[in-house]
């Protein structure tokens, strides 16, 4: 029952990862061939630019996942390491999310020129995401000290005060 975990995960991303290869080849082939096809007056630079950047990145995304997601066996065939989880939240998901929107945006691009402005969406996102970061950083950078909460200034001026009774009790020195 050891690696039983790790064997769920092994198998999870094995059939992730071979959708994910069979929609990156389909929806690219399908691109390519509509556009060569039937769209071949409508080719132009700038389309093709885009299209081959955006799938350029789109492939270096699919090769890192395929990386982090392979197991890692020892010599004796025993599961070493299962790889990354690829359902788990985070960079991974941000990877997929970023190959699910060019796929978007290269079937729309079929219909409409302006569906490369889609990629603006990626930007924005992120700027929703690191907003309260930032808030929270150029807020802590204008006061150095956070305020004090009412706990706080109960217990300071319970100090300050045992402090002036302290001082005004009579002192006695030795002659």
């Amino acid at each position: 029952m050891a690696n039983q975990s790790a064997k769920r995960v092994t198998q999870q991303n094995a059939q992730r990862m071979s959708l994910l290869s069979k929609l990156f080849i389909g929806i690219n082939a399908f691109y390519i061939f509509i556009r060569v096809v039937f769209q071949y007056r409508s080719l132009s630079w700038t389309g093709s630019i885009m299209y081959l950047a955006t799938a350029g990145v789109e492939t270096l995304l699919y090769m890192n996942l395929y990386s982090v997601s392979r197991p890692r066996y020892d010599p004796g065939g025993v599961l070493v390491s299962s790889g990354t989880d690829l359902s788990q939240p985070g960079l991974v998901s941000y990877m997929f999310d970023y190959i699910y929107i060019s796929w978007f945006v290269h079937v729309l691009s079929l219909l409409t020129k302006w569906a490369w402005a889609l990629y603006l969406v990626i930007p924005v996102y992120v700027g929703v995401l690191a907003a309260p970061y930032v808030k929270q950083f150029l807020g802590s950078r204008s006061s150095s000290e956070p305020a004090p909460s009412a706990e706080d200034e109960a217990k300071e001026k319970k100090r300050r005060e045992k402090k002036e009774r302290k001082q005004q009790r009579a002192k006695y020195v030795r002659a």
